[in-house]
């Protein structure tokens, strides 16, 4: 049998699942229950099964409440929050989605692994490529063509569609405010650009502002006056980011601030290492 690629493997695993499970339905089950055996309900020491009469059969409501699926979070999942509830992002729209991430790269190919899981092209604009390398063989392997690492003015792509969406990863090192003389094209229908602040200052400052979503790691004491500042936080999530632990991750915006853990499967921690900034 043909071993399953990293990425499969990572799907096997849930990032994360709800403290509870749906109730079954109140009432008595169905009145008539298919059991093996012939039509009078005898066993059928032949092990022959009774034939099946193909038609028309009337369901009671409460028979067709047990077979609904139960909802289940749609989106990309970024971990758990206090009450072991997956914590998820809509990422890709049918309009553009800008993301600020203020952290490592560690957190920036959390992100981009998860969003290939659901099938999306990653292109990262860098001006430190070195430290992107072998990032799409270990996530794919031989699909590797699904992720680009550009450290140069060819044109950002514009295209994206709902069976595959593309993700813009702009990885700012400290000091760099763009990574491409062409990477400030704007992202198209069903692209996100998710870019990664790895030291959050007054000068990029603007790109929290100009997100629809900030993803915030453990900061320092100045980021997180920085950040306190530009999301207008008040005085106590300001000095929670500086005491978060390695394995948890804030969100702001979206109108659903929160905290959450970051719930890594056994092929990311594989992959990536530990949580760390």
């Amino acid at each position: 049998m043909a071993t399953a690629d990293p990425l499969t493997r990572a799907l096997a695993s849930p990032l994360a699942a709800p403290e509870s499970h749906p109730s079954v339905p109140p009432g008595p089950p169905p009145a008539h229950r298919c059991e093996v055996g012939d039509a009078t309900g005898r066993g059928a020491p032949s092990g022959r099964l009774p034939r099946l009469r193909i038609g028309t059969h009337a369901v009671s409501p409460a028979a067709l409440a047990r077979l609904s699926p139960s909802p289940l979070p749609a989106g990309l999942v970024l971990g758990a929050d206090r009450r072991r509830a997956a914590v998820t992002i809509r990422l890709f729209r049918p309009e553009p989605t800008r993301v600020a991430l203020v952290g490592g790269v560690w957190a920036g190919q959390l992100v981009a692994f998860r969003a290939l899981a659901l099938g999306a092209r990653v292109v990262v604009l860098t001006t430190e490529p070195t430290t992107w390398a072998g990032f799409g063989p270990a996530a794919l392997g031989r699909a590797a063509g699904r992720v680009e690492v550009r450290a140069d003015d060819r044109p950002v792509p514009t295209d994206g569609s709902p069976q595959q969406p593309t993700l813009i990863v702009r990885d700012l090192p400290s000091g760099v405010t763009r990574p491409t003389a062409s990477g400030a094209a704007a992202p198209g229908s069903w692209q996100a650009e998710l870019t990664v602040l790895r030291r959050l200052d007054p000068g990029n400052a603007p790109a929290l502002r100009d997100s629809d979503l900030c993803v915030l790691q453990r900061l320092s004491a100045d980021e997180s006056v920085t950040a306190q500042q530009a999301l207008r936080l008040p005085p106590d999530s300001s000095r929670f980011l500086q005491v978060m632990a390695d394995d948890m991750l804030s969100l702001v915006g979206g109108g659903a601030d929160r905290h959450l853990w970051i719930s890594q499967t056994p092929v990311e921690q594989h992959l990536l290492g530990v949580p760390r900034r």
